[in-house]
């Protein structure tokens, strides 16, 4: 039995020239973690994570930490953001932001991914920009938003 020696440094740059793809003449600069489920059959991503970098990264939002791309556990929530106040001294993500998107029935993938180009993903960015430029009552604790798909339409409500 032989096994394939790969080489780290090939690997690694390989990796780096992926992740440094441009838009336009502008590299792309998004820097986070990313996790994303596999789906069973009949559920798909309603964003592809290509628009959403392109999208952050037009709007100028820096302060991403991870982005999630998961399975729907219940509920109706397509996409969410998470900041993380900067009074939690010691965490990690202090001061940043997590976006999650969340899987939808196949059939409906079309629809969601319509609304949210046109409603979710302007919210959420206008939302995330506010937490970048919050003065420091706003930044200290935690704050979320939720975007919901049902029945057709889409809302987004903050808590």
């Amino acid at each position: 039995m032989f096994r394939i020696k790969r080489d780290p440094a090939k690997l690694l740059a390989s990796a780096v020239a992926r992740s440094t793809q441009t838009l336009g003449v502008f590299p792309l600069l998004m820097n986070y973690s990313f996790d994303k489920s596999r789906l069973p059959k009949g559920m798909s991503y309603p964003l592809k994570r290509s628009v959403l970098d392109e999208t952050l990264e037009r709007e100028a939002i820096s302060k991403i930490y991870v982005v999630y791309y998961w399975l729907r556990q219940s509920g109706d929530v397509v996409m969410r953001a998470d900041y993380c106040g900067v009074a939690t001294k010691g965490r990690f993500a202090a001061g940043q932001s997590s976006v999650t998107l969340y899987a939808v029935p196949s059939a409906e993938r079309k629809q969601t991914e319509t609304l949210l180009l046109e409603k979710g993903l302007p919210s959420l960015c206008a939302w995330l920009k506010r937490a970048e430029e919050a003065g420091n009552a706003w930044r200290g604790k935690d704050h979320h938003l939720a975007v919901r798909y049902a029945d057709g339409r889409l809302s987004v409500a903050e808590f």
